[in-house]
């Protein structure tokens, strides 16, 4: 199974209560279209890059799963249709680890012999 990264942003006027059922809705969502949620992220209100619907702010929400490729048009579709949610994004998992460049020490000891001969 492939793993996704969803973010998406809620409209800044729900109160706690309904932001804590629109997160679970998405859970429930995963589950039932065969992934599994790995993590969920709850970043909280943030500013807005630019903003949407006359809105400045947003709360944001991140969720790591793992499942097959049709979940994502579907979660995408069910976010469209979600008038709460202002928008999303949705994309493949790079671990950490993968991102960070690799030094090699041999090139790197002899990049260090080399500046100090000259």
């Amino acid at each position: 199974m492939t793993k996704y990264e969803t973010t998406f942003i809620l409209d800044p006027g729900l109160d706690e209560t309904r932001v804590n059922e629109e997160v679970e809705h998405v859970v429930q969502w995963i589950k039932g279209l065969g992934g599994e949620v790995l993590d969920v992220q709850r970043w909280g209100k943030r500013r807005l890059a630019y903003e949407i619907g006359r809105r400045r702010d947003g709360i944001y929400t991140l969720v790591l799963y793992q499942g097959p490729g049709a979940i994502v048009k579907e979660l995408d579709r069910k976010f469209r249709l979600n008038e709460s949610v202002l928008r999303s994004l949705t994309v493949l998992y790079v671990p950490p680890e993968l991102t960070q460049p690799q030094v090699d020490a041999e090139a790197l000891a002899a990049a260090a012999e080399d500046a100090a001969d000259e």
